[in-house]
């Protein structure tokens, strides 16, 4: 008997019809952007959610990204709407998601209702925060460094004495794969992935319930994304078909803040801004310098002395960051995206994590 040839990506082949109704539903949606105020959103979960701080069998604990989930809330509410109208292709909306991983130029931005930054180069960052944890007082957590600030103090996060880690065991069995023996070499025996990938691979995370965001855009469509995701128990993080990160309520109230993405984190005898979003490490580096330093821009005969920020990247670094002026210190490098959808390996890149610390000049 000839064994049938093993199932490609394009056993599923993407349906014309289904991917132009989602887009053309993508297309139909906007939100009003202008408003400069900064909204406090405070998120509450009915179960903990799992956020890795990287992708990996065993990940430590990281902080949400309301971006990346809200776009997927996006993507959802979209197929949702098609659906309804043509139930017939349902199946089809759904393997769109899984189809964009192998075809990029497939790949629909569903537009959310948080504002864009353009930065240099043709860097776009989302102006929301990531996720920061609030203790049982309701006090917020600032990332910095290897801690959490919180009322001027260092805190490990998280604590052993409020919320310690938990963790699931995601049992897998290896089976031997059809027509082929499993040979148990070091050559043929993969345990990161397959059939033969290891048992009891454990994810780690915090026993949090509640986090704030800060953010500037469309605080109704916010709501309406949010209240979609509780009526359809969409989770944030993940393992949400196993029941984590299921949201329970949220708030969303202007605040008096400037900053979105930076904040004092008042430590005594010191002035610091905590970094509170993934940010492109030549771009941060880059706005790390005194208004007035220039560069020589060369021109076709000779050249000339010109400031090197633009005067709005000024204003965008005191809007976004806290501080028209700053330096780095104490920088988080490492390899990861800053725009969602932050699963795709083709958006990472070298970034200051959150946590990095500026110092206002």
């Amino acid at each position: 008997m000839t064994p049938s040839n093993p199932r490609s990506k394009n056993a599923f082949p993407l349906n014309e019809e289904a991917w132009q109704l989602l887009n053309d539903t993508a297309s139909a949606v906007s939100y009003n952007l202008s408003n400069n105020t900064v909204y406090e959103l405070r998120l509450h979960l009915r179960t903990p959610g799992i956020f890795a701080l990287y992708k990996a069998d065993v990940p430590a604990p990281g902080l949400p990204m309301l971006d990346g989930f809200l776009k997927f809330v996006a993507f959802r509410q979209a197929t949702d709407q098609v659906a309804q109208k043509r139930p017939d292709l349902t199946n089809d909306l759904l393997w769109q998601w899984n189809l964009a991983l192998c075809e990029a130029g497939r790949w629909i931005d569903f537009p959310i209702p948080i504002r864009q930054e353009s930065l240099n180069n043709g860097i776009t960052i989302y102006d929301c925060s990531v996720g920061l944890p609030l203790t049982p007082e309701g006090d917020v957590l600032y990332p910095a460094g290897a801690f959490f600030a919180n009322g001027g103090n260092l805190t490990t996060y998280p604590s052993e004495e409020k919320g310690p880690a938990d963790q699931i065991a995601l049992r897998r069995r290896s089976v031997e794969p059809f027509y082929r023996p499993v040979e148990l070499t070091v050559k043929k025996l993969d345990t990161q992935s397959g059939s033969t990938k290891a048992l009891d691979n454990r994810i780690y995370y915090a026993l949090t319930r509640e986090y704030a965001f800060y953010l500037r855009g469309d605080s109704d469509g916010v709501r309406q994304l949010l209240d979609f995701a509780i009526q359809h128990d969409i989770g944030i993080g993940k393992k949400t078909t196993l029941g984590y990160g299921r949201i329970a309520q949220f708030e969303i109230q202007p605040t008096n803040r400037y900053a979105t993405l930076g904040h004092d984190i008042g430590l005594p005898g010191s002035h610091h801004t905590a970094l509170l979003k993934n940010v492109p490490y030549q771009e941060l580096q880059r706005r790390s310098i005194r208004s007035g330093d220039f560069g020589l821009v060369k021109k076709l005969e000779g050249g000339q002395w010109t400031d090197i920020l633009m005067s709005d990247e000024w204003d965008q670094n005191e809007r976004l960051f806290g501080a028209r002026e700053f330096s780095l210190t104490s920088p988080i490098e490492t390899f990861d995206c800053y725009f969602p959808p932050y699963w795709r390996r083709e958006g990472r890149t070298q970034v200051l994590r959150y946590g990095t610390l500026l110092v206002p000049r």
